[in-house]
């Protein structure tokens, strides 16, 4: 016997009933979209609370963390919470980019492919933003203002949401306000207020950390609802 295929599959399991909204039929559980704001929050909070090593050391980027430790360097744990939020940024971006090039494959799938691609490409250039500390060290030593390379960013996000807002509404748009916000805040502050006490430095990764946890998380689950839903989302 052949297989069927997935919305034949889906439809002879419910009985041919179809649900009201397919656009949002395979998104994630809502304990899900919780758990992707709070397991990050909690890790945070056991890396401001642990007794064993400066918190700073595990926050800042490695090689700022070099610098400041001198003689003393170096630490296999040094900026190892700026290293992992690398490799979830860069795995968002795998993950957009991935589903844009299997939905621009697809029969008349160019239109759905917009929101993973735009969203794979913005996610990369954050990526290597943390990665290289292009708007920290990077660009203001070639001559580019701190103010240009987040006004850049913002236009890019901008940009972003005017295309792709429909799709955004169709999936758990709360986790992307709270992702946005939380990066947002996490640029304010690095903006704004220019000391290194811990303090500063905790509310500022920690809401970056949470952050972009979210905004990849977000990305993911609308990702897999644009791949398994027959009927798929707009932008």
């Amino acid at each position: 016997m052949d297989a069927l295929p997935i919305s034949e599959a889906v439809g002879a399991r419910t009985g041919g009933r179809r649900r009201s909204d397919p656009a949002r039929q395979n998104l994630a559980p809502q304990w899900l979209v919780f758990a992707i704001v709070l397991v990050p929050a909690l890790f945070m909070a056991a890396v401001g609370a642990q007794p064993w090593i400066d918190p700073a050391d595990l926050l800042r980027d490695p090689i700022a963390v070099a610098e400041l430790k001198g003689t003393q360097c170096c630490k296999i744990y040094y900026g190892a919470v700026s290293n992992l939020g690398v490799m979830i940024w860069t795995s968002g971006a795998a993950v957009c980019l991935f589903a844009a090039a299997v939905l621009a494959a697809r029969p008349d799938g160019m239109r759905r492919a917009v929101f993973p691609f735009l969203a794979g490409v913005l996610t990369g250039v954050l990526a290597l933003d943390d990665l290289f500390m292009l708007h920290d060290h990077a660009l203001p030593h070639f001559g580019v203002p701190q103010p240009a390379v987040y006004a850049t960013y913002a236009a890019m996000g901008l940009a972003y949401l005017l295309v792709c807002w429909r799709t955004i509404l169709q999936s758990h748009y709360g986790l992307f306000v709270v992702a946005a916000g939380l990066l947002a805040a996490s640029a304010g502050i690095d903006w704004l207020i220019h000391n290194d006490e811990l303090w500063r430095l905790m509310v500022e990764d920690g809401a970056k950390w949470v952050g972009l946890c979210a905004w990849v998380g977000f990305h993911v689950v609308a990702c897999w609802a644009l791949l398994v839903d027959p009927a798929g989302h707009r932008n």
